[in-house]
């Protein structure tokens, strides 16, 4: 899935509630469309030979404590005065995401203006020719799919505009070089999910991984997954199954219950994002139905459901972490500094998290890193 200050508010909301993309409607009673990976014959008795080892060290570094915190390096020189534009997609995520930056902006001495951009190509060329001709300093692009931007990213290439993203899968990186929650992230948490499953159940892995086809992000998810899976335990059975984007808040449960129904021996469900689940937990308590469930970047909801029981892990991702990364970003890359390591690797704290690890408020999100704020500003302060 949250303005902020300090650990202030974290409306760390759906992490892609993102895309109000068409979507395609299914009725209640139809189960979603699934796919066997290559080494998921449901029909096939699991064979040995399930990697544990490797699947426990892939999921240390996010299992009783967040990833580590993903900048270290001092800024050098204040960007103080410089104009940032925040290109608005118009979506819920997109709006959260201009609350979370507006703080670190500000203790930095730079001013973000936000430009409406929507997520249709005449609108979003607009919003680019704007940043242009008003000579901005800096760009930040979340969540617009970089198709609709190519024209203006070579428009602000040429004028020597620097651009970071959120949520983008697909930009170029030698023009974007640093892409929070892009594609590098998106394929490790893939993969980390997958060493999950394969480190809690071994060769006896029986996994669906539902994704949802509109969202660009889920689908590069699933076939992480599915490729770790393959490498981690290749005679585990592993499906995945669409929950198209027009069911959330509506049929979706009766989707992800029907498919259970359908494949009784499923031990494991993985929901690449958590706007999939809403009214799950009822559903599934109706039908008699109880399962090992693991949520991608859980919302505020999920994370409640997880401390009810209701689900049993997330795998958290520190929105405001990323928001400040991206501010500490353009702070360098806007003054002639090259951005922080951590930034290009797009290492933003994650952590798998389980009711024992959620003690407290969850109503406004999570972080892995309370005192964020700090760790940034201890960076900047000798900056000149």
């Amino acid at each position: 899935m949250s303005t902020r200050s300090t650990r202030a508010t974290l409306g760390v909301a759906a992490v892609v509630s993102a895309l109000a993309l068409a979507a395609c409607s299914s009725t209640g009673s139809t189960a979603p469309s699934t796919t066997a990976s290559p080494g998921g014959n449901s029909s096939a008795t699991v064979s040995s030979g399930a990697d544990v080892a490797a699947a426990k060290t892939l999921i240390a570094p996010y299992t009783g404590q967040p990833s580590k915190f993903p900048i270290d390096t001092p800024l050098v020189k204040k960007p103080t005065g410089k104009r940032i534009a925040y290109l608005d997609c118009g979506t819920p995520i997109c709006g959260l995401f201009y609350q979370l930056a507006k703080p670190p902006m500000q203790a930095l001495g730079m001013t973000l203006t936000s430009i409406k951009a929507g997520l249709a190509a005449d609108s979003v060329a607009a919003a680019f020719d704007t940043v242009v001709q008003d000579k901005y300093d800096g760009v930040f692009v979340p969540a617009i799919p970089p198709a609709l931007w190519k024209r203006g990213l070579e428009q602000l290439q040429a004028a020597k505009i620097p651009v970071v993203t959120s949520g983008v899968i697909g930009a170029d990186p030698a023009a974007v070089p640093v892409q929070q929650v892009g594609t590098q992230e998106t394929t490790r948490s893939g993969q980390v999910l997958a060493a999950q499953v394969v480190a809690t159940h071994g060769d006896q892995t029986n996994v669906v991984f539902y994704y949802t086809p509109e969202l660009d992000f889920t689908n590069l998810l699933k076939d992480a997954f599915v490729a770790e899976m393959s490498t981690l335990c290749p005679n585990c059975k592993v499906r995945t199954a669409k929950i198209p984007v027009g069911t959330f808040g509506t049929t979706a449960p009766s989707l992800i219950v029907g498919d259970l129904q359908a494949n009784p021996d499923t031990k494991t469900a993985v929901f690449g994002i958590g706007e999939q689940t809403p009214g799950l937990p009822a559903a599934m308590k109706t039908a008699g139905l109880s399962i090992e469930s693991i949520i991608n970047s859980p919302d505020p909801a999920n994370l409640e459901g997880i401390q009810k029981g209701d689900f049993t892990l997330g795998f958290g991702l520190d929105l405001p972490v990323v928001a400040w990364t991206i501010a500490d970003s353009l702070a360098r890359l806007t003054t002639g500094e090259p951005a922080a390591p951590g930034a290009i690797a797009d290492i933003p704290p994650e952590q798998f998290l389980a009711k024992s690890d959620l003690p407290g408020d969850v109503s406004q999100g999570w972080t892995g890193y309370p005192d964020f704020a700090s760790r940034f500003q201890a960076l900047w302060v000798s900056a000149s």
